[in-house]
């Protein structure tokens, strides 16, 4: 407060207190003189801790002078009514007043009274404890030198965090006032770090200013100025401190942030320190299971590794005791119906061993913990360790301590031998007999020399050794998962019509992976760091995400083969990224096999563009599983069986198109369209304002990805050369994955059948008058006619502009079927699709090869026996709502939480 000057006449002269100039104008409350409203702005930032809103000036009028030299009136603030969140009353501060006498002013003061500090509650002085007499996970927030450290019961930390938020909402809100009497042992709010604590005054230094303050829910002291210090309100008051004060035996190993297992030993001494018990460490026993096996000798084959012969590997497999085959069971009924404790510390980027609990599709697993994606959601890959197998997993917790101590189930054997017939497919029931020279150490034998035998015969040599799943410590480039016979596979790239690669359906999930890896792998800084043979992270809006292996490298130009399709691709370095332990270790499945019989026909008798050609292409754009049949796992010649139930032969399918030329195409009339769903013309809508700007979420994107194909049309005499592109390999802008998401629907038709609609999302109006102005792009390209091609045909997955008949108007589709001169076209901007006659449809040129935005979104809590009918007309009247968005079932969709969707599905329809 400013300094009151007086005069030995009775008329008080006052003078203002920022610029000393005779003042005329005070504080309606508290009478602090101005001279001028703008010197009470200039001062407001002092001032506002007095008058909480800045009162207006009135005309100065002298204080009436009290009956005693200084005397002072207080408005005591009833502290009672307060609790946390509240809006505190308005609070006056005293007012002095002076006699003709010359006296020493003090500066108003917050006075708190007695009875109010009798009000607060004592529960801050006690100590929030863990219940019975149990271990139990607490977290260290602070050590002392002298030894004892102060730690919270985990299941306390979120309350904690969340109190801390709501004492920094009432700062902001200036509900919380600066202290005016800090005294000691009492309970106070302070601001460190930008975040308000509570904490007990231990030392008060006036002369300095400060204060010493313990934060009572950390443990940690720290030196505060005044100005930094706030009286509680009372509901501060009635929380226990979270933090409490611990003695072990010794600190080894304990850390700051660090998670602890403890057990109380009775209660505090004098000093407030608590004795407490750590719980024995418990760790998975690394070393091989000798006494064990000796014991028990059985083992299973679970895997056997593919060998690249190029690359010098050796021969694995993957060996599986047979005891022990309850744990899974027992890890499962342990864990049943506990929240899991989700992984949140720092993934350190050195090579470590890290266990964990990992649900699977099988149920939960102990496994290690080889890398992960940061989410939402996060995404673990694991190796299973009782199961040999790596696995992509979105929840981990913390293994049983009575299931820590058990060894590991499955072994590696380095085969010394080419492989035997005995170790040809999974599932072999061999012996283990070890070749020992000197007696084994009790511990730490991670690998040891053994015979494997069948039936009791010896039928190779194989170093034995502990696996964590790391193929590199095996001596292999990447996770080879084999493909066993009569197992499910998709087509992923056709080399010829004798000769294909063939992979697992589960590496349809792999581009949605890759594209999240983008911001984890870092890009090459130099050509000189890529090296021949080295696996890569591609990253390119031609040809999308994949995994890669350099080939070879000329004219600055890359040569990358696709490890999990097989497709090359020529690239220059800005597309190439390093690779990751989560991309070195993902399984890949890949074969390349030839088709029986058709392998056999010459191609000089093939027609180059024949039929049977055609039905390759269609199978691997379509991704339709096929099941596969071979005699053993030794040869590569095979066929490929259709996964429905006549399970027909694609080379009995294959055998009369093969000296078939493609078929040109007849003009007939085209079978009347479909019944297609009304669409929306594209962005009449609204844009959406104001929207958010995209998470850093990682959406997934589609499974193979297909290069340009340059290939001519060669069935009529008037052909132009163009280039073929495919819709895998545009990028999708997906709509983002968050809560309250707003998105713009663009077709519902079909969905109380199908059970998703088609929607996008536009950050803001630029976005959505920039995507406007290049469908009209579109809409202009389809109506020229120096684009046209005669005799165009697309292939199936095929990129196209196509001519909508109910609007005349173009835009880009996606080829999805062709039959009898007409084209199941799926708009894919908007999500209908129709059946187009081929003549109104053109090549796609290059300029329009832009992302895609619409997004197929499933509806969570879609059932075909309810009125989805109600939601279907709502949502296409709606047109721009609100919902919760999720990752989808498929690649590029999304599962969206549609609110009050009971209340819409109980209307009845229109």
């Amino acid at each position: 407060m400013g300094i009151r000057g007086t005069t030995n006449s009775d008329e008080m002269q006052m003078v203002c207190v920022v610029c000393g100039n005779p003042a005329g104008l005070m504080c309606q409350r508290c009478g602090e003189p101005y001279c001028q409203d703008a010197c009470q702005r200039l001062d407001w930032q002092r001032h506002k801790y007095f008058c909480i809103i800045m009162p207006p000036l009135v005309a100065y009028r002298p204080i009436q002078q009290p009956s005693k030299p200084i005397s002072t009136k207080t408005v005591e603030m009833d502290a009672s009514k307060l609790s946390l969140g509240e809006t505190p009353p308005k609070t006056q501060v005293m007012i002095e007043s002076t006699t003709s006498t010359p006296t020493t002013t003090v500066e108003p003061t917050a006075v708190v009274s007695k009875k109010e500090e009798l009000k607060l509650s004592d529960n801050w002085r006690e100590h929030l404890l863990p219940k019975g007499e149990e271990f139990f996970e607490c977290r260290v927030t602070f050590m002392e030198k002298e030894g004892p450290i102060w730690v919270v019961h985990v299941a306390n930390v979120e309350s904690m965090e969340r109190l801390t938020d709501n004492m920094k909402r009432c700062m902001l809100s200036q509900k919380l006032i600066r202290s005016q009497n800090v005294k000691e042992n009492t309970l106070v709010a302070i601001n460190v770090h930008s975040k308000i604590h509570r904490g007990q005054v231990l030392t008060v230094r006036a002369q300095k200013e400060e204060a010493d303050i313990r934060l009572i829910d950390y443990g940690a002291v720290v030196v505060t100025p005044f100005r930094d210090i706030y009286d509680v309100i009372p509901k501060m008051a009635e929380y226990k401190a979270f933090a409490f004060r611990a003695k072990l035996p010794t600190n080894t190993g304990v850390q700051v942030n660090k998670n602890l297992t403890l057990r109380l030993l009775g209660t505090r001494n004098h000093d407030g320190v608590y004795h407490v018990h750590l719980k024995p460490k418990m760790t998975i026993p690394l070393s091989l299971p000798m006494e064990m096996l000796q014991l028990n000798p059985e083992v299973k084959v679970l895997r056997v590794f593919g060998q690249n012969p190029t690359a010098n590997e050796s021969q694995l497999a993957l060996l599986q005791i047979n005891v022990m085959e309850h744990i899974n069971n027992d890890l499962n009924a342990s864990l049943a119906g506990k929240p899991g404790q989700p992984f949140t510390g720092p993934f350190p980027e050195e090579k470590c061993t890290i266990f964990v609990s990992a649900r699977t599709s099988d149920g939960f697993r102990r496994a290690f913990l080889l890398d992960r994606i940061v989410g939402p959601p996060p995404t673990f890959l694991v190796y299973e360790m009782d199961e040999g197998r790596i696995s992509v997993t979105s929840e981990l917790t913390r293994i049983p301590s009575e299931l820590l101590g058990l060894p590991i189930r499955v072994l590696a054997a380095q085969l010394k031998d080419s492989i035997p017939k005995e170790l040809e497919s999974c599932g072999t029931d061999l012996t283990v007999k070890f070749k020992l020279d000197n007696p084994p150490p009790k511990e730490k034998l991670r690998a040891a020399n053994a015979a494997l035998l069948a039936r009791g015969e010896q039928i190779c040599m194989a170093r034995l050794s502990t696996f964590l799943g790391q193929i590199s410590d095996l001596g292999h480039k990447i996770w080879r998962d084999p493909i066993e016979k009569d197992a499910s596979v998709i087509i992923t790239h056709v080399v010829s019509y004798k000769e294909v690669y063939i992979s697992s359906p589960n590496s349809k999930q792999y581009a949605g992976l890759f594209k999240r890896l983008e911001s984890k792998c870092v890009a090459f800084g130099d050509s000189s760091d890529v090296s021949i043979g080295c696996i890569v992270l591609v990253a390119s809006k031609m040809t999308g995400h994949f995994r890669g292996e350099v080939l070879s490298v000329a004219d600055g130009k890359y040569n990358v083969q696709n490890v999990d399709t097989g497709a090359h691709h020529q690239l220059d370095l800005s597309a190439l990224r390093k690779s990751c332990r989560f991309l070195d270790n993902l399984p890949v499945s890949l074969l390349r096999v030839q088709l029986k019989t058709v392998c056999n026909i010459p191609d000089a008798a093939v027609p180059p563009n024949n039929a049977a050609i055609n039905l390759l292409h269609t199978l691997s754009a379509q991704e339709e599983i096929l099941k596969l049949e071979r005699e053993d796992s030794s040869t590569s010649i095979v066929d490929l069986l259709s996964s429905s139930g006549d399970q027909r032969s694609l080379v009995s399918r294959m055998l009369p198109l093969m000296f078939t030329p493609a078929p040109e195409k007849a003009k007939e009339a085209p079978p009347k369209a479909a019944p297609t769903p009304a669409t929306l013309d594209p962005f009449l809508l609204e844009p959406p304002k104001d929207l958010p700007p995209l998470p850093p979420s990682p959406p997934n994107s589609p499974t193979p990805v297909r290069s340009v194909d340059n290939k001519q049309l060669t069935d009529s005499a008037q052909k132009k050369p163009f280039e073929r592109y495919f819709f895998n390999a545009l990028p999708k802008h997906l709509v983002p994955l968050g809560y309250k998401v707003n998105i713009i629907l663009l077709n519902a038709g079909g969905m109380p059948e199908t059970g998703y609609i088609t929607a996008c999302f536009l950050q803001n109006v630029k976005v959505a008058e920039e995507y406007q102005t290049f469908l009209n792009l579109v809409a202009n390209q389809g109506a020229c006619d120096h684009n046209a091609v005669p005799g165009y045909v697309p292939n199936v997955g095929e990129l196209c502009l196509a001519l909508f008949s109910e609007d005349k108007s173009w835009y880009r589709g996606v080829c999805q079927e062709v039959k009898d001169n007409v084209a199941k076209i799926l708009f894919c901007d908007f999500g209908n699709w129709e059946y187009v006659d081929v003549e109104n449809l053109k090549p796609i040129s290059q300029d329009l090869l832009n992302g895609i935005y619409a997004t197929k979104c499933y509806i969570d809590g879609f059932d075909k026996s309810k009125n989805f009918a109600a939601l279907e007309s709502f949502l296409i009247h709606k047109s721009k709502f609100q919902c919760d968005v999720k990752d989808g079932p498929e690649p590029d969709s999304r599962l969206i939480t549609i609110p009050n969707l009971q209340d819409i599905l109980n209307k009845p329809t229109a």
